[in-house]
This record gives structure tokens, sequence and C-alpha cells, in this order.
């Protein structure tokens, strides 16, 4: 975790209506919103293709190369996200990425009251602060879709992701498009 500071970490922009928060630091307005975080539920039909935070907020806890964020609009949560800065994007994207430069967004939903609002696509095209926050020497950020998963590939490309590979999914099956965008 982040130095405590006793105040929550400032808000990213991501676009009007959307704002990325670090989950990472200390102070009771973070802890509302780590909270909160774990109250979000994946919609029913997306539940494959995403893992909730009340198991993946733990995991980012124990990885300091993970950092946990919250979208919010109007300042309340409206999803969730990691981003990953570990060294195996190359070997589990297949696609031959500056380890050292990139990160990869994992963990990302919104609830489903906030789907297709256009709050994924904003918090997606407006992510660039936050991943220099995070990895201040980030060059591009990578994103798996699972296929079937057309809304997510709909947000991600509007918000500058562009498919670069294909990879088999694990064990379960299926195909993940593997996704890019530069930071800028």
């Amino acid at each position: 975790m982040a130095e405590a500071t006793g105040a929550a970490c400032p808000a990213r922009p991501a676009g009007a209506g959307a704002d990325l928060v670090r989950l990472d630091g200390a102070g009771a307005e973070v802890q509302r919103l780590r909270a909160a975080v774990l109250r979000i539920r994946v919609a029913p039909g997306q539940r494959g293709f995403v893992t909730e935070a009340v198991e993946t907020l733990p995991r980012a806890d124990a990885d300091p190369r993970r950092t946990p964020f919250a979208v919010l609009v109007g300042g309340e949560p409206a999803g969730f996200g990691i981003i990953d800065r570990g060294g195996a994007l190359a070997e589990v994207s297949g696609v031959a990425a500056d380890t050292a430069r990139a990160v990869l967004l994992r963990a990302f939903y919104l609830a489903p009251e906030w789907q297709g609002r256009g709050v994924g696509r904003r918090a997606c095209a407006g992510i660039d602060p936050l991943v220099r926050d995070v990895h201040p020497g980030a060059a591009e950020v990578f994103v798996f879709v699972d296929e079937g998963n057309r809304a997510a590939e709909r947000a991600y490309a509007a918000a500058g992701f562009a498919p670069v590979a294909t990879r088999p999914r694990d064990p379960a099956g299926g195909v993940r498009t593997v996704m890019r965008k530069p930071v800028a």
C-alpha cells in the first residue's frame, strides 16, 4: 500500500462525469471507497468475463505491483479496476511488450446500473494520468477482452485501445483479444 497521507488520493480525470481514484492510500475517504467497491457486483451475464473486487482487491493489496482504483460518478463508486505493472505481461499476452514500460488493466468492471452510459469508455479514455501516477515510465496499457464481450470491445476501442493479438483463454477455454493503448 502507498504511504499513508490521511486523505484520499486525488481523483484522476476520466472525462466528464467519471473520475479514477487510487485505493492504495489511507484515510477515511479511501476506506469508504474501498468498502463501497466491495459491494459492487458484476452483471449476471458478465460473471465469466471478470472477477469481482471482493476477490481481486485483497489480491491487489497483497501484491505491490498492483494498484486498485475506483471509477467514480458524482463522487460515488460506479466501478473498479486494477493497474498491474507486473512483469508477466508478455508471457500471458503473447505480445512482445517492453514490460518495464507497460501495464495491464485488469479486473475492470462497472456496476450494472452504470453500464451503457459511456462511463466505461470515459474511464478508459482518461486512464493515462492514473497510469502515469502508478508507473511514471509506462508507455502503453494492455487489456484482455474475452471472446463474446462485444460491449467491452466497443468501449475499449472508443477509448483508443486497438487489438494487437488473440490468445487462448486459460483452461476455461475460449479466446481473448489483447488490446493496447499508448499512454499519452
